[in-house]
């Protein structure tokens, strides 16, 4: 199981503003697609372990630090990491690099388990199958 899950992007024009300069939150969109990814290099089908199973991951907290520009047509790789997981919550960490290796930003997600009338969820109760899965998962303490 990898530690840290690599997304390779194109930055779409949609994701940017009108000078060609990526708008903030496209890096949070990217977030999430990198932690789908993460999860799916260590076994878990999002939608499949979760959605399917009235289980969904709400987000908490979001947090990006953005270090260099990027612009429409620049290829990025999305790093992604797990920091923390517990019964009721996961915590991923993310950088977003260049193809030359430069950071260009960094950030962090946190999120609980809820169900679908949106109560938080203790997933080893909810989900034992699930948990027990989950608990297998590479988690790395710290920042990258």
């Amino acid at each position: 199981m990898p530690n840290v899950s690599v997304t390779e992007l194109e930055v779409r024009w949609g994701e940017c503003d009108p000078a060609g300069i990526v708008y903030h939150p496209a890096y949070i969109d990217w977030f999430s697609v990198a932690r789908m990814h993460f999860l799916r290099d260590n076994g878990v089908i999002y939608m499949e372990a979760f959605h399917d199973h009235g289980i969904v991951l709400v987000v908490l907290e979001a947090r990006c630090r953005y270090r260099k520009t990027l612009r429409a047509e620049d290829h990025v790789r999305v790093e992604a990491r797990m920091r923390k997981l517990t019964r009721t919550r996961i915590e991923m960490v993310y950088r977003v690099l260049s193809v030359d290796g430069e950071l260009c930003a960094e950030g962090e997600t946190h999120h609980a388990y809820v169900d679908d009338h949106n109560h938080a969820v203790n997933i080893s109760k909810r989900s034992p199958e699930l948990w027990s899965v989950l608990q297998k998962l590479p988690v790395t303490d710290g920042e990258f």
